[in-house]
């Protein structure tokens, strides 16, 4: 009965008209700062999140796009039940997936939608821009952090036997089920990363907003300056205000983590290399030798940080930057 009279609040406390401006659609991997990054998007004027819309361990999602199981999900004949289903959100139809009055973020009149997506979608990152006025940003983040801190991987076996594996050479699946059958935890974890991010990668285009999670912890300004500009955010002073409140997923992270995250950015630093300190060196270099079989050249094990091409840089002379850390300090 609870739940039901949740589900209901959420329905009728958002009216959602949609004013041409496009949407963003965040796709990233589970623990990647997904949701943090939402949060931080959907602090402008005008916004409302869709958390996790394809994420079928729902009841919901499951009775409203019409798709229960991941094989399904990845078959080419699905696009129809997407396609309806995100219209539906995307026009102000579709309600149970709205963001709780309660949240800090709430609106009761939103205009754009930013997306958070993480199961699912990977081969479609194109489609779902082009077909619902939207704008990608890809968030990436190292495989062994992301491996260390997930409970489970739901999708690993959907990746080799549905219509997904097409993406992938029979060499890199014969490994791959080789790891999924006897492989350690964490070389699942990893292997799960490279199915969800090598086909994104692979087809990511120019227009594609590309972020790593390393980066938005350390050196967040050049961040925001670049997404207010590209998504066109009005008001990235409130990105900059809210960067020390942790996610509404905070509850999995430990009390230590919390914490330097409200110190600043000075000690961030700690918050991206803590995962090494778990496990042995052989350990994560043996791992990240699946990135190898699948041609993906974005992070190693012997660095936290990806590598430069997905850094943002900051503006030349920095004066942008300037002027939006003065603009906070005002605030």
């Amino acid at each position: 009965m609870m739940s039901a009279l949740k589900d209901l609040a959420k329905a009728i406390s958002n009216i959602h008209r949609p004013n041409g401006e496009p949407n963003v659609f965040l796709f990233s991997t589970p623990r990647s700062g997904s949701t943090w990054l939402m949060e931080l998007i959907g602090s402008q004027p005008g916004f409302k999140y869709c958390n996790e819309p394809l994420n079928l361990r729902k009841p919901l999602i499951q009775k409203y796009l019409g798709i229960s199981e991941w094989q399904d999900l990845c078959r080419p004949d699905a696009s129809e039940a997407l396609y309806r289903y995100f219209k539906a959100i995307c026009e102000g139809r579709l309600h149970f997936l709205n963001q709780s009055p309660l949240h800090g973020n709430y609106r009761l009149i939103t205009h754009r939608i930013v997306f958070k997506i993480i199961h699912g979608g990977e081969d479609r990152i194109n489609w779902f821009r082009d077909s619902f006025n939207g704008q990608v940003v890809y968030l990436l983040r190292h495989p062994v952090a992301v491996s260390l801190s997930r409970k489970g991987y739901p999708r690993l076996e959907a990746f080799l036997s549905s219509d997904y594996s097409n993406h992938f050479t029979g060499d890199q699946l014969r490994r791959a089920r080789k790891i999924l059958d006897s492989g350690t935890r964490l070389e699942r974890g990893v292997l799960s990363w490279c199915f969800e991010n090598a086909v994104p990668l692979r087809e990511a285009t120019g227009d594609w907003a590309m972020l790593s999670y390393e980066q938005l912890v350390q050196d967040p300004h050049p961040i925001i300056k670049y997404l207010a500009d590209k998504l066109e955010l009005p008001k990235p002073a409130r990105i900059m205000n809210r960067l020390a409140i942790p996610s509404g997923s905070h509850w999995k992270s430990d009390m230590t983590t919390k914490a330097i995250l409200r110190q600043g950015t000075e000690r961030r630093s700690m918050l991206v290399q803590k995962w090494r300190k778990q496990l042995a060196q052989p350990e994560a270099r043996r791992a990240m030798e699946i990135l190898q079989w699948f041609e993906l050249d974005v992070y190693d094990s012997d660095d936290v940080l990806p590598r430069t091409r997905f850094w943002v840089v900051a503006p030349p002379g920095g004066d942008a930057i300037t002027d939006l850390v003065a603009a906070v300090e005002k605030s």
